[in-house]
C-alpha cells in the first residue's frame, strides 16, 4: 500500500477555506472513486495555524498516478490555487510505502 501526503500551506494562514472547498467540491469523495483508493483524510492543525495535511492511502503507486491523471481532480485546481501559497512554485507531497500497520475499528 502506499500513502500519499500533501502539505498546502493557506495563503491567509487558516486552513478552514481550503477545507471548505475540498468539502463542497467533494475532492476526497471523488478521490475515494478512483480506483485503488482506499480511504483519504483533510486535517487541520490543532493550533488552528498552520499547514494544511491531505492524506490518502491507496493500493499501490499506478492507483495513485490514475488520481493524478484524473479530470476530476483537477476541476478545483484553479480554486485551491487562489487559496494555497506558493501553488504555481509546487505543493510539497510526498509517497509513502506503508510498511507496517494496525489499526482499530472506529
Amino acid at each position: 500500500m502506499i500513502r500519499s501526503v500533501l502539505y498546502l500551506r493557506p495563503r491567509d494562514g487558516d486552513g478552514r477555506a481550503i477545507a471548505e472547498l475540498y468539502r463542497r467540491r467533494r475532492v476526497l469523495e471523488h478521490a475515494l472513486e478512483q480506483d485503488g483508493c482506499l480511504g483519504a483524510e483533510l486535517q487541520l492543525p490543532v493550533s488552528g495555524r498552520g499547514d494544511v495535511l491531505v492524506t490518502a492511502l491507496w493500493r499501490d503507486a499506478d492507483a495513485y498516478r490514475g488520481w493524478l491523471d484524473n479530470p476530476l481532480r483537477a476541476e478545483s485546481a484553479d480554486e485551491l490555487a487562489e487559496l494555497v501559497e506558493g501553488f504555481e512554485d509546487r505543493v510539497r507531497g510526498a509517497l509513502y510505502e506503508v510498511v507496517l500497520e494496525v489499526s482499530r475499528e472506529r
